[in-house]
């Protein structure tokens, strides 16, 4: 672990102080003026925005890792008067520059900061936040929390997000708290500074608190309780974090428009912790004093005193998210249990799967009960029948997880679609960006009335075709064809295996599937297919192979419809999603050039497709199974189901690895694997 050098606990009133003289210039700025500030989480960034908070400026911090055009889009949006960036030379001290052409009457009066939300749903927005509803909150959360000049408090979360702006440094600032500032992360290296610096409450999200846990880091003497908040608190993390240091644990929620926290929950007992941390779904708590809440068709609307005026220069946007009546819609899901809240996920990543409502989080937690386990989420994946169907994206690998990931597909309530291993989104905080991540998958459903009539009429023929030839031999010395043995092995070398006895097989699967209806009538392509097979085999017998010429001619032609059409569609669009185009010699391709039972790889070989059938041995017959077992040249490739593609070793190392499954109703009819490789 990294060594950490301990520095005694910020007076942050002395702080202020201390970087009022570089950035003395910022004393000739009228009141309400906008300040964009870029630097790096430390002692400096923590005396800029006390500076401009003290002097009635409007502080408007930026990341550090912005870039300087992001900087110069900032500096424009809100007509700053002053920058205040790291010098290139450490050496340096820190100074602050004003800019020419600021405005003369600023606007921004009675405003504190300016925080821009992170953009992962569109541009960036600029929420305002008054001294009044900044103060208000910090005022609350230090009270709940107890800070005093005798109770330090610690965090390693950046200044430059709401979370520590507004409590820990505005909190520990108003009520004259020692503040433990850690401004590089690592586990032990936080729990020994709050523990040198006497903290009695410290500050973190469930990103890093996962780390903490993972370190074993010992318990700080003194150390009250860690606040978690910004994202989702899991039960699995909570009953590992219980497991090492007990009920020291309090989560809050909130957001950035109203300031920061909304709710807290309350300092809990060793016995009631594991009925609401453990045993359920972690809720966030009771709502600070002043604060009202409402769900409206399920979503959490909050009205408080500590709520921003707005967004900086987007009435429309302010109007979306604050009603007249100063209602905030949070977009967040949620519930009441005991009296306390329990988050349930974004309304706007709510899976509608025709006409089913599924919840990330209740999913997440069903899927972990079955077995999985590490990072991962439920992801909403966009589907035409149903509106959405449920995407899996884990973080690990597939070495790690396949059998867990399995169960979840085959055994779970709630089974995924979609599965991908490997890259995982979340914000600075470790919220899943699940709508960014369902947005890269792609599935497909096709009629299973269409698909049960194919199936029926499969059915009839197997039986035809039964009643016609000769029975299975049984009495094998192979019982049965390993079809990933030697796909291009001359059959006629090996004189214990009978050619037909997978097209037997095949035919006693689906044979039942016709019951004792008539074959269904109809146009279909796939139906003509059928009709040429038993005409062949009422001329020729069931062991008289088929010329190759009428072979091609049939797999060109079914390659081209549906079914086996589907498979290539849903190729092209992970393709394109993607960002490959599907081409061949370098001009862009239609569907049907994806190749069924074979893999289609980009030119530039970053990524794999194989649109493949299901295995059909434990599953529900596949419709054309026999017909594509007597057509197809892939030497069994397309009947290879995707777990022993997903299992089987890559070359390099593959960023992505995933599937998506086609389907007809209750019927699993394959799909397509693929893998990526990182691009150079």
């Amino acid at each position: 672990m990294t060594s950490v050098a301990h520095r005694a606990p910020l007076d942050t009133t002395e702080l202020a102080r201390r970087f009022r003289a570089p950035l003395r210039g910022l004393e000739e700025l009228p009141s309400g003026a906008r300040v964009v500030i870029r630097l790096p989480h430390d002692e400096p960034l923590a005396g800029a925005l006390l500076t401009c908070f003290d002097l009635g400026l409007v502080a408007v911090p930026r990341h550090p890792r912005s870039s300087d055009a992001e900087l110069a889009d900032t500096v424009r949006r809100v007509d700053a008067s002053a920058v205040i960036d790291a010098p290139r030379d450490r050496a340096q001290p820190l100074r602050s520059r004003t800019l020419p052409g600021a405005p003369a009457d600023p606007g921004g009066a009675g405003l504190a900061f300016i925080m821009f939300t992170s953009g992962s749903t569109g541009t960036p927005k600029g929420v305002m936040l008054s001294r009044r509803a900044v103060l208000g909150n910090a005022t609350k959360t230090a009270r709940l929390h107890r800070f005093a000049p005798g109770r330090p408090h610690g965090t390693c979360l950046p200044l430059y997000h709401c979370n520590a702006l507004v409590m820990s440094l505005i909190g520990t600032h108003i009520t004259h708290t020692p503040l433990v500032l850690h401004t590089a992360f690592d586990p032990e290296g936080y729990l020994r500074e709050l523990a040198a610096g006497g903290a009695r409450t410290a500050s973190i999200v469930p990103a890093l608190l996962t780390e903490v846990v993972e370190a074993g880091a010992v318990w700080p003497d003194g150390l009250d309780y860690l606040i978690t908040a910004a994202a989702p608190l899991t039960g699995d993390l909570a009953r590992r974090f219980h497991r090492r240091y007990g009920p020291r644990l309090r989560q809050g929620y909130g957001l950035t428009e109203a300031v920061n926290f909304s709710f807290t929950m309350p300092v809990l007992t060793e016995e009631d912790f594991p009925a609401q941390y453990l045993d359920r779904f972690p809720p966030v708590g009771l709502p600070l004093p002043g604060t009202e809440v409402r769900l409206a068709s399920g979503e959490v609307w909050i009205r408080t005193p500590d709520m921003m005026d707005g967004y900086w220069r987007d009435p429309g946007g302010t109007a979306q998210t604050l009603t007249p009546d100063g209602w905030l819609r949070t977009g967040d899901l949620g519930e009441f249990r005991d009296g306390l809240l329990v988050l349930r996920g974004r309304a706007k990543e709510r899976i509608d799967r025709g006409g089913e409502k599924h919840y990330p989080l209740d999913v997440e937690r069903m899927w972990h009960d079955a077995g999985l386990r590490g990072r991962f989420a439920a992801v909403p994946v966009a589907e035409t029948t149903l509106g959405h169907e449920v995407g899996l994206v884990t973080d690990e690998s597939p070495g790690t997880t396949l059998d867990a990931v399995r169960t979840v597909c085959e055994q779970a309530a709630v089974r995924p679609a979609a599965v991908r291993w490997g890259g995982f989104l979340a914000t600075a905080t470790g919220k899943p960006r699940r709508t960014a991540m369902g947005g890269t998958l792609a599935v497909r459903r096709i009629s299973a009335a269409r698909y049960e009539r194919l199936l029926r009429y499969a059915a009839a023929t197997a039986r035809t075709l039964l009643a016609t030839g000769p029975k299975e031999d049984t009495s094998s010395r192979t019982p049965h064809h390993d079809l990933h043995r030697d796909p291009h092995r001359d059959p006629h070398r090996d004189p214990h295996r009978d050619p037909h006895r997978d097209l037997h097989r095949a035919l006693r699967a689906i044979a039942p599937y016709a019951a004792d209806e008539p074959a269904p009538t109809g146009d279909e392509p796939a139906f003509a297919a059928f009709d040429f097979l038993r005409t062949h085999v009422r001329e020729n017998g069931i062991r008289t192979p088929l010329p190759e010429a009428e072979k091609a001619r049939w797999r060109a032609y079914l390659r081209s419809r549906w079914p086996l059409l589907e498979y290539a569609e849903l190729a092209a669009r992970i393709a394109v999603l993607a960002d490959e185009p599907v081409t061949e010699d370098g001009v862009t391709a239609g569907p049907g050039s994806v190749g069924f039972g074979a893999w289609w790889e980009s030119g530039d070989g970053t990524l794999r497709l194989l649109p493949h059938a299901p295995a059909t041995a434990d599953g529900l017959p596949w419709a054309v199974d026999y017909l594509w077992r007597c057509l197809a040249d892939d030497h069994g490739t397309a009947r290879a189901d995707r777990w022993t593609w997903v299992r089987r070793p890559r070359p390099g190392r593959p960023a992505t690895v995933g599937f998506s499954v086609l389907r007809a109703g209750r019927h699993d009819l394959g799909g397509v694997v693929w893998d990526s490789q990182p691009r150079e």
